[in-house]
């Protein structure tokens, strides 16, 4: 499949079934809770974790809708980890995907009962996801509980938050990526794969590979937070820099930072090379994680 079709293709399916999800009612006391949850969650965005579970699918042949719903739950878990990522008590950001950020539109308790909604409703439409059997569900539940929770995303914010103002060396500098950005790449890919009914061996290499590119991506964002615009990004620039947090940028430079994202590439592409089939929509997806500019 052409690779700008399909991601064209995957975008259109992802917004029409995210808007399906997550709609608008007014004839309910706390109908406010989901117009704030469509403000973030229909900020222009690249929806490139749904995109790389569709990829997986797509690599061995899975009809995509199967893979819809866990696809759109886990564009969920995203959206509300930034709203929470965004708080007064975490980075305290006043912009995000080029827009004013959740609690600066509504209370902050308005913010933080939003990040909840999405958050449980996710694991709630992947426990009814249609196409699925019982223990696909299962496993698509204890993937996304995993790599979202303590020794995952939830466990990188931990370590983000607790190196503020402090020295911190390259291996926890790594081990942060590795849980707050690879978490739910990892998750992504674990997703195609457990929709596929992949091979143990094939869902291994899909974890490798989403562990290096996930920390590969999160170099390039450290870059571009020092080298990017507000208006290319849509958020604050230099916000770690102002706030003492440790990034790729300020442990080793940008240079060395970007050689290192790089070299994750390859070892991301290798692992892929190792599954059962080719992956050529995932590949050109991470090459274009790495060579971006925004």
């Amino acid at each position: 499949m052409d690779f700008h079709l399909f991601q064209h293709n995957a975008r259109t399916k992802i917004e029409n079934q995210l808007q399906q999800l997550v709609s608008q009612s007014n004839d309910l006391p706390y109908s406010p809770l989901f117009f704030a949850a469509r403000y973030s969650l229909f900020a222009p965005a690249k929806r490139l974790r749904p995109m790389l579970v569709f990829a997986v699918c797509e690599s061995f042949g899975v009809d995509l809708d199967h893979a819809l719903i866990p696809a759109c739950a886990i564009e969920m878990i995203h959206t509300y980890s930034l709203i929470h990522d965004d708080l007064p008590c975490m980075d305290d950001d006043d912009l995000r995907r080029g827009k004013p950020t959740l609690h600066k539109v509504y209370p902050e308790w308005h913010a933080l009962l939003t990040g909840d909604f999405l958050l449980t409703y996710a694991f709630e439409i992947l426990s009814s996801a249609p196409h699925l059997d019982s223990d696909q569900k299962l496993d698509l539940v204890g993937s996304l509980a995993k790599r979202a929770g303590a020794h995952g995303m939830i466990g990188g914010q931990m370590i983000d938050l607790l190196s503020e103002g402090r020295a911190i060396d390259w291996k926890i500098l790594e081990q942060m990526h590795l849980r707050k950005t690879s978490g739910l790449i990892i998750a992504a890919l674990e997703f195609g794969g457990i929709i596929s009914s992949v091979s143990s061996h094939d869902l291994d290499s899909l974890r490798k590979a989403g562990s290096a590119i996930g920390v590969a991506f999160q170099l390039i964002d450290d870059v571009l937070d020092y080298t990017g615009s507000q208006e290319e990004l849509g958020k604050m620039i230099g916000s770690d820099f102002e706030r003492e947090k440790a990034t790729a940028v300020s442990l080793v430079g940008i240079e060395e930072a970007r050689t290192k994202a790089q070299i994750l590439l390859q070892t991301a592409k290798e692992n892929l090379n190792n599954l059962s089939s080719t992956a050529p929509l995932l590949n050109m997806l991470f090459e274009q994680m790495i060579y971006r500019k925004k």
